[in-house]
């Protein structure tokens, strides 16, 4: 039925002797009519949410079963509750571990430090990461001071490195001598062909020393 079929015959006729709604007119009809229904809907809408929400809590624990998913649901909650323990107990597992890695390699750390300051390697073991490799942070140094070790041990032991320090040392108190330029440089040539070392000396320098 449109919109004149509910409109009675006589009312018709008595529209055809009036003009017809103007656009703001209807505009305004339009909106007052929905705002009015619309309020209306708001309240029948509220009443059927209440409705439906007990109607809900009352389903709920059977509708899993109404749909035949019942035991696939248990099935999804046991391997639910399984990976969620497993991941709680990695963490668990993860933090232990970490704090006993840092524990120990604070205590080497410190150990390494005190050799550090005692042999003057000027080394310093406190840069270690725990997430990092840490092993690898604590051998690449001690490999670098094992070394510095081993070269001291062999230059303690070495006879040419340690006359060429006595004859190097020998050298410098003669500089200080505060004797002349000659005397000088003749004892300190003398003292570096001991090393096989030759020290040229100008002519030209012995002479102005003469004068």
């Amino acid at each position: 039925m449109g919109y004149y079929g509910i409109i009675s015959h006589k009312q018709t006729k008595g529209y055809r002797n009036m003009k017809p709604m103007r656009q703001a007119e209807q505009d305004f009809l339009k909106e007052l009519n929905k705002s009015k229904f619309s309020d209306r809907s708001e309240i029948v809408d509220t009443e059927i949410s209440m409705e439906a929400n007990k109607l809900a809590d009352k389903q709920k624990p059977h509708f899993a079963k109404k749909l035949g998913v019942e035991k696939l649901l248990k099935k999804v909650e046991i391997a639910s509750k399984k990976y969620h323990d497993f991941k709680q107990t990695m963490q668990e597992t993860e933090n232990k571990l970490y704090r006993e890695c840092e524990e120990v390699a604070e205590e080497l750390s410190r150990r390494l430090n005190h050799f550090d300051k005692a042999r003057k390697w000027d080394k310093n073991f406190d840069g270690f990461t725990t997430k990092e490799d840490t092993v690898h942070y604590f051998t690449s140094k001690l490999d670098e001071v094992c070394y510095r070790e081993a070269k001291k041990h062999i230059q303690k032991n070495h006879a040419v490195y340690n006359q060429l320090q006595a004859m190097e040392e020998t050298g410098a108190l003669i500089i200080h001598t505060g004797a002349d330029i000659k005397s000088v440089v003749k004892a300190l040539s003398d003292q570096m062909n001991k090393a096989g070392i030759k020290l040229p000396i100008p002519e030209q320098l012995l002479q102005i020393a003469v004068n």
